[in-house]
């Protein structure tokens, strides 16, 4: 009799879900409102664990299809300015154009903030609606306000196919040069080009720089990279003809995100040195250049790959700057409360992201733990299979140390509901829950449980860190808001300073 009520119990809980996630289980449709906000704050259009980006990329099409035009407005704005992902917000500018000018043009000054930017802006334009007015308009009004010479050399090619499709007419020198990228531009003489040289010297200096590279003068290329303000990402096609001393250059003039990028590159080429290491790779430099540590994961596994035991030290660098960020980051909205950290640890974590050689869904789920136990001083991890598994590791110990203690654990199935039964059990009163999953779920089901939870503990919050398509909901979103909890979609570098962004709104509503 008490297995058939608690089966009545779990049959009454989902008797109003009206679809099921990839894997079968009981789910709801989340509104417009929710998804929005999910795919402008935090969401991916790249591989999940169910869902390949071809997938993600229609449902968030039909998304923004319907969408209302304010409420696509506010929620990309509000994404670019204050979430921490950029892809969403830009197609979702394109599909506003299509829906209000008005609204497109204030948005467009608000969402494309940089180069890059402009450069993906145009290129889902063209695949998706073509360029009228309006759109000439905002992409002729942000080459005047942000062209410089860095962003001529690094986006040329881009910002001359800009120029002509918008039909600019700008009188700056700088754009002779950028127009000579292409021979059959108008009026766009050799005079002109001299002028932009002898006016802006970085440009005379890309222009050297390739000219010594084709020539085989090696030596004299490398000082001029040395000596000015080159985009090296421009450089690429020219990689294949460098000799040590100029990757040496290279390493030395490339920006932090891409340095951390190309660590194992550098490596290899016999170029990466330990003062180089920790003057490029540092918490400060980090921070300023918004590079999460997660990145350093993905560049520590590169490095990983290459060493030898001369080498060892990079890795030990870090490793101890993981360290030091999670130290460093700022807790203030995190501190103060228990936390329970509850990583799924099931089979299915071992799958890989997306294209990914070396990241699975359990390093990402890891990173989370190592970051948190690191920083905080009240964590409690429980990772979670068919049942919760002790967790021996000192908080004392490294980030690198508690990763790999949960990528280690890896094996059964996915019961979500074990975490948070053994915290009844238990009798584990927390402030704050994290589950870190794929949600592939099985058993009775981690709402029902959290549901028992929240009796016993009302003033508990749960976030939800789910690797799954974002088109189902594992809760509907008035008994999320009821039971305080907050479902986030994608595992990516962004998702703690958007809980930090939560915690300090809830916050805000207290006070």
């Amino acid at each position: 009799m008490k297995t058939l009520k608690e089966n009545l119990k779990t049959v009454a809980m989902y008797a109003t879900a009206d679809t099921t996630n990839a894997e079968g289980f009981a789910a709801w449709t989340p509104s417009d409102a929710a998804l929005l906000e999910q795919l402008a704050m935090t969401g991916t259009l790249g591989n999940s664990f169910y869902a390949n980006a071809k997938e993600a990329a229609k449902e968030a099409v039909a998304l923004l299809e319907r969408a209302d035009a304010q409420a696509l407005a506010a929620a990309i704005v509000r994404g670019r300015s204050e979430g921490f992902i950029r892809v969403f917000p830009i197609l979702g500018l394109v599909y506003l154009s299509k829906k209000n000018a008005h609204l497109f043009q204030d948005a467009f000054k608000k969402v494309i903030l940089t180069g890059n930017d402009l450069v993906d802006f145009i290129e889902v334009a063209k695949t998706v609606r073509g360029f009228g007015r309006s759109l000439k308009t905002a992409i002729a009004d942000w080459i005047a306000s942000n062209t410089n010479p860095y962003y001529a050399q690094k986006y040329r090619k881009q910002i001359a196919d800009a120029i002509r499709l918008s039909r600019f007419k700008g009188e700056d020198s700088i754009y002779a040069y950028i127009l000579n990228a292409y021979s059959d531009v108008k009026g766009n003489s050799a005079e002109k080009l001299e002028k932009a040289y002898a006016e802006y010297p970085d440009l005379a200096a890309h222009r050297d720089f390739v000219s010594a590279v084709e020539a085989g003068d090696l030596a004299s290329a490398a000082r001029i990279l040395d000596a000015h303000n080159l985009d090296v990402n421009s450089l690429t096609a020219y990689y294949g003809k460098f000799d040590k001393a100029l990757w040496a250059a290279v390493a030395k003039r490339s920006p932090v995100m891409r340095f951390v990028k190309y660590l194992a590159k550098f490596l290899r080429e016999g170029v990466l040195t330990p003062e180089l290491l920790k003057a490029k790779v540092n918490v400060e430099a980090l921070k300023k250049a918004k590079v999460f540590p997660f990145r350093l994961y993905t560049a520590y596994l590169a490095v990983a790959q290459e060493v030898s035991a001369e080498g060892k030290w990079a890795l030990d660098h870090l490793a101890e700057v993981m360290n030091e960020y999670a130290q460093s980051y700022d807790w203030s909205a995190f501190a103060g409360k228990r936390w329970i950290i509850a990583p799924d640890v099931s089979g299915s974590m071992s799958s890989r992201i997306g294209g990914s050689s070396v990241l699975t869904y359990a390093t990402v789920s890891a990173m989370f733990v190592g970051f948190f136990v690191k920083g905080l001083e009240n964590v409690t991890v429980l990772p979670w299979d068919e049942e919760v598994k002790p967790y021996l590791v000192p908080r004392a110990d490294s980030v690198m140390t508690h990763i790999k203690a949960i990528t280690d654990m890896v094996y059964g199935g996915t019961y979500m509901e074990t975490a948070v039964n053994y915290m009844l059990k238990k009798g584990i009163d927390t402030d704050y829950a994290v589950f870190l999953t794929d949600t592939e779920e099985y058993g009775s089901g981690w709402l029902k449980a959290w549901k028992n939870y929240h009796k016993r503990h009302p003033k508990a919050v749960a976030f939800v860190l789910r690797g799954d398509s974002y088109m189902t909901s594992p809760i509907p979103e008035a008994e999320a808001k009821r039971l305080n909890v907050y479902q986030i979609f994608g595992w990516n570098d962004s998702v703690i300073d958007y809980m930090k962004f939560v915690l300090e709104k809830r916050k805000s509503a207290v006070a």
